[in-house]
C-alpha cells in the first residue's frame, strides 16, 4: 500500500483571538475549524484504517515571536521564557492541538516537526519535550508517534523528495543549529536568535499597533515603494527605524549576539532581490549530483516565503512552495491581491516512487468567523 505524506507550513499558530484579556492584534491564525476538519480528513475515509499518513509540519507550524509576555516581546529568550510562551499558545489553540492528538492516536498516523525562524524556541530540549507530551496520544515522550526536529534543517523521502523549512538559504533568517543557545547576561542559556526575529520582536511587532498589515505584504521591498508614495510618512519613519536598527545590531556591540562582517554582507546583497522565493536555490538543490546510495533529488519542498508555488521544469523535476495558512497581501503579478490560500504538499509514495503537487485545502467551512480587513 502507499504511503501518505502532508506537509503545511507557516500557520502561524500564537497565543489565540483573545490573550492577556483582549482582543490580541498579534494572532495571525484564524482557521482552527478548517484545520481540524483537514487533520480528519486525512486519517478518516480512504485515509484510515492502518494507512500510512505523515503529517509534515514544516516549520512556523507555532509562532513563539508573535506572543508577547506582559505586553512585551523579549530580546533575550530564556528556557522559561520559551515554554511560557508555548504554554500560551496550546491554551489559544485548544481545538487544534485536541485535533493533532487525536490524529496521532489512529493507526498508521504520525506528525513531524520542522523548525523554522518563528519557532526557534523548540532547540531547548524542554520545549520539544512538551509539545510532544501535548501531541503524543498518552501524553508520552520520547513518542514513535510524534517527533519534534531540532537539529536539523532538513528531511529526505523515498522517491527523490527533500523537504526545507527555507530559512536557512536567507542569512537574515538562517539558524545556527551549531550554535543554537548562547550564555544570558543572568548566566541562564538564551536563545541564539537570528537577526530578523530580532527584528521582528523589536520593530515589526511595534509597528503593527499602527498598520496591523506590515508584515503581511509580499515582496515587503514593493511594499516600501508603494508606501512612499501611498503612506509616505509611516513608510520613511518604517524604513528609517529598519536601518538604524539593522546599523546598530550589526556594527554596534550587542549583548548575546555576534556580528559578522561576511554575515552582514550576504544579509545586504540578498535583501537587493525584491522578489525573493527561493526558486533559484531550490534549483541548485534539484542540480546537485546525487551521492553515493543516495538518489538525486527530483522535487524539492519549502515553506517559508509565504507564496504558495509550483514549477514543474523541462526536465521533470519540480518545485513547491506550502505557502501559508495566514491572511497575505500579495504584491507580486504572479498572485497579485490574493489573501487567503489554504495550500499544502501532498505526497504519494508507492514502491519507491513519488508523486507531488501543490494543492488547496477548501473543508467545511463555518458560518462566519472574526473579520480579519
Amino acid at each position: 500500500m502507499d504511503s501518505i505524506k502532508i506537509v503545511i507550513s507557516d500557520c502561524h499558530l500564537s497565543a489565540g483571538r483573545f490573550y492577556e484579556g483582549r482582543l490580541n492584534p498579534h494572532e495571525d491564525f484564524f482557521f482552527d475549524d478548517e484545520m481540524c476538519d483537514f487533520f480528519n480528513h486525512f486519517s478518516t475515509g480512504e485515509f484510515g484504517s492502518e494507512r500510512e499518513v505523515e503529517l509534515l509540519l514544516a516549520g512556523d507550524f507555532l509562532d513563539f515571536l508573535n506572543v508577547p509576555i506582559k505586553g512585551e516581546f523579549e530580546e533575550a529568550v530564556t528556557e522559561a521564557i520559551s515554554l511560557q510562551k508555548l504554554e500560551a499558545i496550546i491554551a489559544g489553540h485548544p481545538k487544534v492541538m485536541m485535533a493533532l492528538r487525536r490524529f496521532a492516536s489512529l493507526p498508521g498516523k504520525t506528525v513531524t516537526y520542522l523548525l523554522g525562524n518563528h519557532d526557534t524556541d523548540l532547540v531547548f530540549a524542554s520545549i520539544r519535550e512538551r509539545i510532544t507530551r501535548e501531541w503524543a496520544p498518552g501524553g508520552e515522550f520520547p513518542s514513535e508517534k510524534v517527533k519534534v526536529i531540532g537539529e536539523a534543517d532538513r528531511l529526505r523521502f523515498p522517491g527523490g523528495v527533500e523537504l526545507h523549512h527555507g530559512n536557512q538559504f536567507e542569512a537574515v533568517h538562517g539558524i545556527d543549529f551549531k550554535k543554537p543557545v548562547l550564555k544570558g547576561h543572568l548566566d541562564e542559556p538564551v536563545l541564539n536568535l537570528p537577526w530578523g526575529s530580532i527584528y521582528v520582536l523589536k520593530i515589526v511587532n511595534r509597528m503593527k499597533w499602527e498598520r496591523d498589515y506590515i508584515d503581511k505584504v509580499r515582496p515587503a521591498k514593493v511594499f516600501v515603494l508603494f508606501g512612499l508614495i501611498l503612506d509616505p510618512w509611516f513608510t520613511i519613519r518604517f524604513a528609517f527605524l529598519s536601518a538604524f536598527y539593522f546599523l546598530k545590531t550589526r556594527f554596534i556591540f550587542s549583548p548575546g549576539q555576534t556580528s559578522r562582517f561576511l554575515q552582514t554582507a550576504k544579509i545586504l546583497k540578498q535583501e537587493t532581490n525584491f522578489l525573493l522565493d527561493l526558486e533559484r536555490e531550490a534549483r541548485e538543490i534539484l542540480d546537485r549530483p546525487p551521492e553515493d546510495g543516495v538518489p538525486e533529488v527530483t522535487t524539492v519542498i519549502f515553506g517559508h516565503t509565504h507564496k504558495p508555488m509550483q514549477k514543474i521544469y523541462p526536465d521533470g523535476k519540480q518545485y513547491i512552495n506550502t505557502g501559508t495558512w495566514t491572511k497575505m497581501i500579495n504584491l507580486d503579478w504572479r498572485g497579485l491581491g490574493r489573501q487567503f490560500c489554504l495550500t499544502f504538499a501532498f505526497v504519494r509514495i508507492k514502491d519507491g516512487k513519488a508523486e507531488c503537487e501543490l494543492r488547496h485545502w477548501v473543508g467545511e467551512h463555518s458560518p462566519h468567523r472574526g473579520f480579519q480587513g
